[in-house]
This record gives C-alpha cells, sequence and structure tokens, in this order.
C-alpha cells in the first residue's frame, strides 16, 4: 500500500474529515432543537434503515465536540468540514421564526475551537 507524504500535497492543500450533522451531533432535542425530516423518516418507519437506528444518539459529537476537535488535531489534519443541523438554529422551520441563540452558540464555539487549532472549518 502506498501512504501519501503530507509534504507532498501543495501548501493550501485541505486534508481532513468531513460528517454530516445527523448522522454525528445526535442530543436531537437538547437545547430546544426541533425536529427535522431524518428525525420524522427514521421514526415514523425505520424498517429502510438497515439496522433501524436513528440519530437520536448518533456519536453524540453535540456534547462531545471538543474531544472530536482534539482527535482531529492528534490525527494533524488542517481541515473539517461539517454541516449545521438548521433545526438547531431555527427549531420552528419557517423564515420569520425566532433563531435558537443556544444552536448558534455551538456552531460558534465549534468554529472558534476549530480555528483555535489550526484547523479550517468548512460549512
Amino acid at each position: 500500500m502506498t501512504t501519501l507524504a503530507k509534504s507532498s500535497l501543495p501548501r493550501d492543500f485541505l486534508f481532513g474529515f468531513s460528517t454530516a450533522n445527523y448522522q454525528i451531533e445526535g442530543s436531537v432535542v437538547a437545547d430546544n432543537r426541533g425536529p427535522s425530516i431524518w428525525d420524522h423518516f427514521t421514526h415514523q418507519d425505520p424498517s429502510p434503515i438497515q439496522d433501524g437506528s436513528s440519530g437520536d444518539n448518533a456519536a453524540d459529537s453535540y456534547q462531545r465536540w471538543r474531544e472530536d476537535v482534539a482527535l482531529m488535531k492528534s490525527y494533524g489534519v488542517n481541515a473539517y468540514r461539517f454541516s449545521i443541523s438548521w433545526p438547531r438554529i431555527i427549531p420552528n422551520g419557517g423564515r420569520n421564526d425566532p433563531i435558537n441563540a443556544a444552536g448558534v452558540k455551538h456552531y460558534r464555539d465549534l468554529i472558534e475551537e476549530l480555528l483555535g487549532n489550526g484547523i479550517t472549518p468548512c460549512v
């Protein structure tokens, strides 16, 4: 097997990980998060999911994000692509509905932690 040396990549190459919020965050009701279409889908009929699971717990990254960032740093990555859980930002889902400050704070804290560890956030 051939390994790729980071030194062989261009200086501006982003080398990292990516995730999808529903598959990693868990904590589906924490801090007033509203239900997502995936919550409805997996709870109404879990049969299309091979193991019948949902994102209710996932990898619990919503609670363990600091550990996740520390792991990424230990692996030497310089980028992390993640998605935002819009039901965490706008729990009621409407254009004119209130913004959930706790949801905004979560992603702001994550971004600041990434930057503080030399990891470029890609949203």
